[in-house]
């Protein structure tokens, strides 16, 4: 499954995401619970949580960016 962000804050945190393959939309939540759960769908991606406690998703550093969230 490949994810692409399609809105995001003011700041720049991704907020909602589109599955490229499915077309499937969602949202931010949705997908740092189904990476946290496990779900091997989402191996290629991490929740990171930073110092100030915001929950964000990326890629899985590997060096290619082809399949890095746009």
């Amino acid at each position: 499954m490949r994810l692409k962000a399609i809105e995001q804050t003011d700041t720049g945190l991704n907020t909602r995401f589109v599955n490229e393959e499915s077309g499937r939309s969602m949202d931010l939540e949705h997908v740092i619970t189904q990476i946290e759960n496990g779900n091997p769908n989402y191996n290629n991606y991490q929740a990171i949580t930073n110092s100030n406690g915001t929950t964000y998703v990326r890629s899985k550093p590997d060096g290619n960016i082809q399949n890095n969230i746009e």
